[in-house]
């Protein structure tokens, strides 16, 4: 029985020492206006600043306030991007969705956080006081220059 527990102890420490850090998944780009069509139609890209594919299982993306709460699934892949589309994949036409998420993103700014499984934040955008950039008229995006960079810097 102390033999099965070690193990399992060990494991389960290893599982944890090879999890993602933070800045290894980023937010990479947000579309909190909508688009010209609708402003519905947000969206928000991750991006995987790593050479290893990422399992994004039980992390979450939310707003400060709570919504809109966004929890992920599947994986990421290495230097590769995850696209979560509001209400449904219509959004952004030649690439297909990696999940659909229900709740508007503030006009006026949001403080944006990503959580891995652990609850450990491994990015955030700070934008409670105004989106740092993009515009309404005409619609682009806030979009970080460098993903290697904090999301922090305006």
């Amino acid at each position: 029985m102390k033999k099965i527990n070690l193990v399992l102890i060990l494991s389960l420490i290893s599982m944890k020492l090879f999890a993602a850090n933070p800045g290894d998944v980023i937010i990479n780009e947000i579309m909190w206006m909508g688009t010209a069509a609708s402003s519905s139609d947000e969206w928000v890209e991750l991006y995987n600043n790593t050479d290893q594919d990422i399992d994004l299982t039980n992390w979450t993306l939310k707003s400060e306030d709570g919504t809109p709460l966004m929890i992920l699934t599947s994986t990421i892949t290495a230097k590769g991007y995850y696209l979560l589309e509001r209400t449904d994949d219509n959004t952004v036409k030649d690439i297909a969705a990696d999940k659909i998420y229900s709740g508007a993103l503030s006009d006026t700014g949001e403080n944006m956080i990503l959580f891995d499984s652990y609850t450990i934040v491994m990015d955030s955008v700070p934008c409670s006081g105004g989106w740092f950039a993009g515009a309404k008229a005409p619609n682009y995006s806030m979009e970080r220059i460098n993903p290697q960079e904090s999301g922090w810097l305006t």
